[in-house]
This record gives structure tokens, C-alpha cells and sequence, in this order.
């Protein structure tokens, strides 16, 4: 498992349980870039605040783990 804060942990089993049984920092980062382009942008494609909440989970998880 990758550092990461509870609210970010919660987040994720919440909303793509799948993520937390990657083991490749790489490989969850693109899976977790492509949750956030499909589920985080609406038909505008501008982000969302659902967007924005996913896309903090990603930044805090890229940054703690560099």
C-alpha cells in the first residue's frame, strides 16, 4: 500500500475499492488518472468538485510517494 491520509484511503474504497489492490505506484496513478478523466468531468469536460476531491486524493498520493 502507498502513503496516503484515512480521508484519502476512505475515499478510495469508497469510490474505486479496485485501486487499494494495486501494488505498482505507476500503475495505480494512470488507473487513478483515468477514474478522474471518466467519472471527475462533466459534459464540458470541466472538472467537477468530485473531480477536484478525486484529483486532491491522486496530488497527495503522487507526493507522498515520490
Amino acid at each position: 500500500m502507498f502513503n496516503m491520509s484515512e480521508r484519502s484511503k476512505a475515499f478510495l474504497q469508497k469510490n474505486c475499492p479496485e485501486l487499494l489492490k494495486v501494488d505498482k505506484l505507476r500503475q495505480f496513478l494512470l488507473m487513478l488518472d483515468d477514474f478522474i478523466t471518466m467519472e471527475g468531468l462533466d459534459e464540458n469536460d470541466n472538472m467537477t468538485a468530485f473531480g477536484y476531491e478525486a484529483q486532491a486524493v491522486y496530488d497527495e498520493i503522487y507526493m507522498c510517494n515520490e
